[in-house]
């Protein structure tokens, strides 16, 4: 493949030497920033006049050191035409000057290079090569800030929609793979989503020889690619400026020829590729970034209940105190009580206090008439005493039975009126204090502290032992109640809300199984919904009571899918 001289004479405008031995030439392309965040070391950047031809994209993977800035260095000679008789190459700048006027090494960022075809290019076509930091750094945390950056970059819009390759870059003597190799792949694919394995290619670098070796390694790690490409990159800088009859230097062409053929058998495949929408990629890291936040609202949930339960916790210890210090500011008085007719106490003047409070006797009807001192036969005497006036009137009122007709009806009656009366009379008296049993009992008091005897006891029907506080305490203790009231108050507004709180753990829930469901659609695996839940129990598992509610916030998902069709039950389930 020949380099077009019109081609040749344009690129000369917008490239530095970087290096001349002995007339072999090196250029440095000058590139043009189009997007460059320095935070999140992304940077997208032009080669060449601007268009709008097609456009062709390759995200290249791969560990530190396998060669993928090598890679795409051979990618921009092969599309701009340079064969191995050109005395010059073509290099990107390795470095990068950040707004602090710092250098920075260019593989620490993700660089998307937008090459725009120009007239003498072997393809009608832009490409967009996109380098990314070599996972497998030993540096703390430098995996997730890999995945962090990728993450970041396809999820904001730097007008690249699409992908029609990603390039897993390995060394072709590759005998293993190791688990974190893996998982990082799981990851990179996780992220990209789940149909990327049709546009999946490997690049096997280093490779002089057919490169076996890594093509079973990652077979054997279940990682799925369509093609093969054996990359020997090792003659783009190799001057040849030799005698062209020598062995070296017909090896060398011979090793360039093979070079040349699977970039050339690589971009032909690329034009023909279906490419995999990143907006359906940006829709699934826009779920994992809401199913992240989701999971720290319901963290935060968590802390704001247990927080509360803490201070209602305090306010109750704190009422509890400050009725023992109410409590204790009062001093047993002996007080003037209204006890009701019939009824009387019994008080222990030695313990201080009124042991039973409510005290009544059954009745007595034989009493009314055997006319006991209880007074209920002497009312009855007075009922029939009072008979003769009573029939008198009666008779006059019914005019009739006047006279001694009149009496003896009115005696009849006034016996009958005298009798009800006495009894009633009695009754109340017969449950007064002189005739109660307990007055006279010789059992111990059973009301505590109090252990003397019934009868040591006095049975009152105007006085009773009562806590209260004294005059000179009246204003202390009346702060102490209006302290109790305030906390009351402030416990009954933590208590509704906690209520609040924890009937708000229902939208986190459903928070949480919508993502996780919209996940597991984009996504290349599937993610169970109660692995969640278990990852959260396991990073709480030092609180208890954080613990406890994270169970309790498994109940609410667990009434959620209840309410979900069969099919998708059994995929949150799992």
């Amino acid at each position: 493949m020949m380099m077009d001289s019109q081609l040749k004479n344009k690129i000369r405008n917008y490239c530095s030497v970087v290096n001349n031995e002995e007339g072999f030439i090196t250029y440095e392309i000058q590139t043009e920033d189009i997007e460059k965040d320095e935070d999140k070391k992304i940077q997208v950047v032009a080669i060449g006049p601007d268009n709008n031809g097609p456009t062709k994209s390759v995200l290249l993977l791969g560990e530190t050191g396998v060669g993928k800035t090598c890679v795409i260095n051979t990618m921009i000679n092969h599309l701009f035409g340079v064969s191995f008789e050109d005395n010059f190459r073509l290099q990107l700048k390795d470095q990068v000057l950040n707004n602090s006027l710092q250098v920075e090494s260019q593989t620490e960022y993700i660089t998307a290079y937008i090459v725009y075809h120009q007239p003498g290019m072997p393809y009608y076509c832009n490409y967009i090569l996109i380098d990314t930091p070599g996972f497998g750094d030993t540096r703390e945390d430098h995996e997730r800030v890999t995945i962090d950056r990728l993450t970041a970059f396809l999820t904001t819009n730097y007008g690249i929609d699409d992908l029609n390759c990603v390039a897993l870059v390995a060394k072709a003597n590759q005998n293993r793979i190791s688990k974190y190799q893996i998982q990082m792949l799981k990851e990179f694919k996780s992220v990209l989503g789940n149909d990327i394995g049709d546009i999946t290619q490997l690049l096997a670098t280093f490779a002089s020889d057919e490169a076996t070796a890594v093509i079973d390694v990652v077979k054997c790690a279940e990682v799925q690619f369509v093609s093969v490409y054996q990359l020997d990159n090792w003659p783009l800088y190799v001057s040849n400026n030799g005698n062209p009859e020598s062995d070296t230097h017909i090896a060398l062409r011979y090793r360039w020829r093979r070079m040349e053929e699977e970039y050339t058998k690589f971009f032909e495949d690329l034009q023909n590729s279906t490419p995999v929408s990143l907006i359906r990629t940006r829709d699934l890291l826009q779920e994992r970034q809401y199913l992240e936040e989701t999971k720290v609202t319901i963290i935060n949930l968590m802390k704001e209940i247990d927080i509360l339960k803490g201070a209602i916790h305090a306010h109750n210890a704190e009422i509890s105190n400050i009725e023992n210090q109410a409590e204790r500011l009062k001093e047993m008085e002996k007080v003037q009580c209204l006890i009701s007719s019939g009824h009387h106490v019994h008080n222990c003047d030695v313990c201080k206090q009124t042991c039973i409070k409510d005290c009544i006797d059954p009745s007595n009807l034989t009493a009314a008439l055997a006319g006991t001192g209880t007074g209920v036969g002497t009312a009855a005497v007075t009922g029939i005493g009072t008979s003769v006036s009573a029939g008198a009137i009666l008779g006059a009122e019914v005019g009739i039975f006047g006279g001694p007709i009149g009496a003896a009806i009115g005696l009849g009656i006034g016996t009958l009126i005298g009798l009800t009366a006495g009894l009633t009379t009695g009754l109340l008296m017969r449950r007064g204090k002189e005739s109660c049993s307990d007055a006279v009992s010789s059992q111990n008091c059973t009301s505590p502290p109090c252990t003397h005897k019934m009868k040591e006891h006095k049975a009152d029907t105007h006085y009773i032992w009562e806590r209260r506080v004294p005059r000179q305490s009246e204003d202390t203790y009346n702060n102490l109640m209006n302290k109790l009231v305030q906390i009351k108050t402030e416990v009954k507004k933590k208590q509704d809300n906690l209520h609040d709180l924890h009937r708000g753990m229902s939208e986190p829930a459903k928070l949480l199984v919508k993502h996780t469901k919209k996940i597991n659609e984009l996504s290349l695996g599937h993610q169970s919904i109660h692995s969640i839940i278990d990852e959260l129990i396991t990073d709480e598992r030092e609180n208890f009571w954080h613990v406890e509610l994270l169970q309790s916030f498994r109940s609410k998902v667990n009434k959620i899918l209840s309410m979900e069709e069969p099919g998708d039950i059994s995929n949150a389930h799992e």
